[in-house]
């Protein structure tokens, strides 16, 4: 799997380039990949991708970010 992140997203699995639904599901990964291993509070991760809704909110919206 290879991942761009200077310019426009780009992901590439096995030679295709595959796309994510959202601006925010590509944000997901972005985060998770820069820091391979290392373990992320789901709460730490709900505020900084969805600072601006409610914490419950921002873990749903995590939970089905993490499901596509």
């Amino acid at each position: 799997i290879k991942i761009r992140l200077l310019g426009s997203f780009e992901l590439e699995d096995a030679g295709e380039l595959a796309s994510l639904p959202a601006r925010k599901s590509e944000a997901l990964l972005a985060v998770l990949a820069l820091r391979p291993g290392v373990p992320h509070a789901r709460e730490w991760l709900a505020g900084l991708l969805w600072p601006d809704v409610p914490e419950a909110q921002g873990r749903t919206s995590l939970r089905q970010a993490l499901g596509h």
